[in-house]
């Protein structure tokens, strides 16, 4: 897979013309450790949210501990506010790369900073270049400089989910989608999923650390829709840790 390809080629190469140097504690022997660490092909990967617990590694929002919660949620890309943790944005990073998605749809724009983030990643790192498009109500709070020519803000209400059909069909796939705007999230899920293929990423931020009745219940319907969890970014760095736990979502 793409993931893991240069992790591959190290592998393939230290192993052609450096044999001596992959001993334990060789030169090249923590290369080696990493690289086979580094298996985006394991047969559990995917998995359904209701065989799997809720119980995080750590609060990333908080991580280490309360005292660095306006640290992590003061994060700013290009001077814009951008909302999400270190590890998600990592983890954003490793699946734009794998996935090489036409489409980015974001629901809740804030101040566009992340609009914007999702923009420059894409135009870095898929070799195709698709559009991100991001839905808010409060269009007016969305920056000046939050502008890319792969980025387009729209103003729409979530809450009854009137997004534009004919822009929704035409769009390319696979799509990654991202909900960060907390309305209504399994109507729109509901909604959104009426035109999503095979392959597509659905990643609902924040509500999921709650775990409560509305999201375990919700999450059953993604599964009965077909999604599973992606476990390679769910648990890259601990059991659930990441603003979506059980919510890194695969069309099967």
């Amino acid at each position: 897979m793409k993931i893991d390809s240069g992790y591959k080629a190290f592998w393939e190469t230290a192993n052609k013309n450096y044999r001596d140097q992959l001993r334990p504690w060789g030169p090249l022997d923590v290369g080696i450790a990493i690289s086979n660490v580094v298996n985006a092909d394991h047969s559990e990967r995917f998995a359904k949210p209701s065989e799997r617990g809720w119980m995080s590694s750590l609060h990333p929002k908080i991580f280490p501990n309360r005292s660095t919660t306006v640290g992590a949620l003061a994060l700013t890309y290009k001077g814009l506010m951008n909302i999400k943790t270190p590890f998600d944005l990592a983890l954003y990073t490793r699946l734009i790369w794998e996935l090489q998605p036409r489409t980015i749809l974001e629901l809740g724009s804030l101040q566009g900073g992340s609009g914007l983030w999702f923009a420059d990643h894409m135009s870095v790192l898929c070799e195709d270049l698709g559009e991100v498009h991001s839905f808010d109500w409060n269009s007016k709070c969305i920056h000046e400089t939050a502008r890319h020519p792969l980025l387009t803000f729209h103003q729409i209400d979530l809450n009854v989910a009137n997004f534009d059909e004919e822009l929704l069909m035409r769009l390319r796939h696979p799509w990654l989608v991202i909900d960060d705007a907390h309305v209504q999230i399994f109507s729109v899920f509901s909604h959104l999923n009426s035109f999503m293929e095979s392959g597509d990423y659905y990643v609902i931020e924040d509500n999921p650390m709650n775990a409560n009745k509305e999201i375990i219940d919700g999450l059953e319907l993604i599964e009965k829709a077909g999604f599973l969890v992606d476990t390679y970014y769910t648990d890259a760095f601990g059991s659930n840790l990441t603003c979506a736990p059980n919510a890194w979502l695969r069309k099967s």
